[in-house]
């Protein structure tokens, strides 16, 4: 049995952004959303409106309710939760462009990188970051080279001049 509703009905401008909402957003929650107001001026409950859309009941009520408080602005995407990105685009790009090559290009005393050492390297050499732990060095790399992706290496496949500088490499 559905919960009883005292939600207002769109008006006709309001149903005619809501039919282009539906229409041309690339959101799917927007297309939800509008599609849930859009339902219920059509004289559907929460319950036919949920089983139509495959969306649980509350989220069809929860819809509503915003656009009972909010209008038409309750269509915008919510903000995005989370800390904002540390590494932009180009300082990623250029930590996988200098982990593909050797340390003895930098003359650096060692053939192999090791994460402390590559870590050390972008703070102290290069000047590219203020502060990284390790871990999230390891994180950025596995982002180029998943482990998942990569062919297990057999006696006949060693790596090649070209250094290949992914996770598995490293030995960890």
């Amino acid at each position: 049995m559905s919960r009883s509703l005292t939600i207002r009905q769109p008006n006709a401008a309001e149903t005619r952004r809501l039919q282009s909402a539906l229409e041309d957003s690339p959101d799917k929650h927007v297309r939800r959303r509008a599609e849930v107001i859009l339902f219920y001026a059509a004289g559907l409950n929460a319950l036919e409106i949920a089983q139509t859309l495959d969306v649980h009941p509350n989220t069809v009520y929860a819809d509503l309710h915003a656009f009972d408080q909010h209008g038409l602005a309750c269509l915008q995407p919510s903000p995005v939760g989370g800390a904002p990105r540390r590494l932009t685009a180009k300082q990623l790009s250029e930590i996988w462009r200098l982990a593909e090559r050797e340390p003895i290009e930098f003359g650096l005393p060692y053939g192999r990188w090791s994460l402390a050492n590559f870590r050390d390297f972008l703070i102290k050499k290069r000047r590219l970051l203020k502060r990284i732990s390790r871990e999230h060095v390891w994180r950025v790399l596995k982002k180029k080279h998943p482990l998942s992706s990569r062919p297990a290496q057999t006696a006949q496949s060693r790596p090649t001049a070209s250094r290949d500088f992914s996770p598995n490499s490293l030995g960890f």
